[in-house]
């Protein structure tokens, strides 16, 4: 059982197509809700089982098949977090914060941290793009700070494709990259 997930997933992204990146969407977006899984570790750790060197025709491949699908899951599925802390505010937090592990408590250092301008946008972008930050705490806090749709779906895609990338790059670049590298 367990090798049949393992090759399953190692197929997701070492063999991306149209198929594989509506199983990688649905993933993405139904991890968002749930946040149960480093899918984006488990996803971009396959390309550690690669035979061959990384070459640009496999990074097309993983951007369109793996980052935007994982982009667009991550992004939609992000929206009811959001949607229940913007429209909920404190007392949403109070009442599911323990089972989402944040406290308003949180959410009172995120704010003291922001100043209103577009900084906090590059910030929060910047957050979004760093590989194994949890996103939980990024769909709540905005949500709480009333940030404004557009620019939280624009942010949370971008972010999400940047973190994704970095990560397949490592991975797959680490695999075989590094040790030619190291060889030359």
């Amino acid at each position: 059982m367990t090798d049949t997930i393992t090759e399953t997933v190692g197929n997701l992204v070492l063999h991306p197509n149209l198929h594989t990146a509506l199983a990688i969407f649905t993933v993405s977006f139904v991890n968002e809700l749930v946040a149960v899984l480093p899918y984006n570790v488990i996803l971009s750790g396959q390309l550690v089982f690669l035979k061959e060197p990384i070459s640009v025709a496999l990074i097309s491949q993983l951007f369109f098949y793996v980052a935007l699908p994982v982009g667009l899951g991550t992004t939609l599925g992000s929206l009811p977090v959001f949607a229940v802390a913007y429209f909920g505010g404190k007392p949403a937090i109070d009442r599911f914060g323990k089972y989402l592990r944040f406290s308003w408590e949180h959410v009172e250092k995120i704010e003291s941290k922001l100043k209103g301008s577009w900084y906090d946008e590059i910030l929060f972008l910047s957050l979004r793009s760093v590989p194994f930050l949890p996103a939980l705490p990024f769909n709540i806090a905005s949500g709480i700070l009333r940030m404004r749709i557009v620019p939280y779906l624009v942010l949370t895609f971008v972010g999400t494709l940047i973190k994704m990338m970095i990560m397949l790059l490592f991975f797959g670049y680490g695999a075989l990259g590094v040790e030619s590298l190291i060889g030359d």
